[in-house]
């Protein structure tokens, strides 16, 4: 593994860390979720690393090691700064790969910005998988509203009361049925006391309801292959009526190849489950193609 700083638009470095595999095959870009850092994400990268992939794994602006004076840990300008982020990140791989198929992965939050990611630059990529990624929600715009009325008194740098309900709960047991995993979420120095300001939790219930908008160029990838991975005790993608409206709006918006799996009995956090190596398994003969002309069930995992 290799520790890499890439430059954002404004000169912010983006901390990053990168498994080249010998050969590599493809790269696998990986956007992590809500209060998360790229070290989650280690077992995971590695065993792509060993199927041919190369893996590079970012901690998303005011997460991880992605900190400076001006944006702290916990702290996020807008939806729009953090696809410019994963935008120049790719720029990063094509230089770097030369050549080779780029695939986006991301997890919860990170899916949102994968999805905001394709209204402009969907024709770079060769395929998204997302897993536990949320829905839209009515009435986000009215959290939106309180949350901007909020940031009036207590400045987008402010927390207010609502600013440890995302990142704290007294049950945790919906994120992952193995308790080791929650016991880590716990314990771990970049986790345990996380807290997003005000500008970060506006910006998450921002690129929610950034869910059911329209980019504003048609899209130059129509036939990218999507795939949409949750548990079926995950209540993050909202269950049936949620994951149908994720695959409704991505329609809506004109893709035609897009793949859903939920597996029985895993929560939000699929690829941190007892057997995630069956979602391992999934995601790379996903990324190898080999859903041609196959159903998701018909697969031999």
């Amino acid at each position: 593994m290799q520790s890499v700083l890439i430059p954002s638009f404004d000169k912010f470095f983006i901390s990053c860390n990168l498994y080249r595999a010998e050969p590599s095959k493809a790269v696998v870009q990986i956007i992590h979720g809500a209060a998360e850092y790229k070290g989650r994400y280690h077992v995971f990268a590695t065993y792509l690393q060993s199927q041919g992939y190369s893996v590079l794994v970012s901690d998303q602006r005011g997460h991880g090691d992605s900190i400076d004076a001006r944006f702290v840990r916990g702290f996020m300008p807008s939806v729009e700064v953090l696809v410019e982020d994963q935008w120049h990140i790719t720029r990063f791989l094509k230089q770097e790969f030369f050549g080779q198929p780029i695939h986006l992965l991301a997890h919860s939050f990170g899916s949102n910005i994968a999805r905001l990611y394709l209204h402009s630059h969907d024709e770079h990529i060769a395929s998204l998988v997302m897993t536990g990624s949320p829905c839209y929600v009515p009435g986000i715009r009215i959290g939106m509203a309180f949350v901007k009325l909020l940031m009036l008194f207590l400045s987008p740098h402010g927390y207010g009361f609502i600013s440890g309900k995302l990142t704290t709960s007294a049950s945790l047991k919906w994120v992952c049925s193995d308790p080791s995993v929650i016991e880590e979420r716990r314990i771990d120095p970049y986790r345990k006391n996380f807290r997003y300001q005000l500008a970060a939790i506006h910006t998450i219930f921002n690129s929610v309801n950034a869910l059911h908008t329209y980019p504003n160029r048609p899209i130059k990838h129509p036939s990218l292959p999507i795939l949409c991975i949750s548990g079926s005790e995950d209540p993050v993608p909202g269950f049936a009526k949620g994951l149908a409206d994720t695959q409704a709006s991505l329609k809506r918006i004109g893709y035609t190849r897009i793949f859903m799996k939920v597996f029985p009995a895993m929560r939000h956090e699929v690829l941190m489950e007892r057997e995630k190596e069956l979602v391992f398994t999934l995601i790379t003969q996903f990324l190898d193609g080999k859903y041609q002309g196959a159903r998701l069930d018909d697969w031999q995992l």
